[in-house]
């Protein structure tokens, strides 16, 4: 895999929310639900501006790029409009914890980097500023549902 371009302030917050969920006793299920939820965030702040075809290429890429290091990772082939994520949360429930956040947060990160290089890190933050700020801030680590 090339070298990352350096996540934006939101994606680390986001990355080092994953590992606190990884650290709980119910880590991988937390994770897998946190994930689909950021990710129907992701959906719903970047479909209106580029479309949900552009939204679901981009994690489809991601995922692509991602499985070099995480094989066990789904092949992409979901679109993010159905929130759920049935096959990423269900592989990422099969994992240890702390391997399960180190793909969530290295999934995201090659998303923000693969947007970032499209729109540039200004408006990337624009668009997703109000997703990563949530979900970094630990609320979503929170939540019981």
């Amino acid at each position: 895999m090339s070298t990352p371009v350096a996540p934006s302030r939101g994606a680390s917050g986001i990355e080092a929310m994953f590992f606190r969920c990884a650290e709980e006793a119910d880590g991988s299920a937390r994770i897998a639900s946190t994930a689909a939820r950021l990710w129907s965030g992701v959906d719903a702040g970047l479909a209106p501006i580029i479309g949900q075809r552009g939204v679901t290429a981009l994690y489809q890429r991601s995922v692509s790029i991602a499985r070099t290091r995480f094989s066990w990772l789904p092949h992409g082939a979901e679109e993010l409009r159905t929130g759920e994520l049935r096959e990423l949360q269900t592989a990422l429930l099969a994992q240890p914890p702390m391997l399960a956040a180190a793909a969530s947060a290295a999934l995201l990160e090659i998303f923000s980097d693969l947007l970032t290089n499209l729109i540039g890190e200004a408006l990337n933050e624009r668009l997703l500023g109000s997703v990563w700020d949530k979900f970094s801030s630990g609320l979503a680590a929170q939540d019981t549902e």
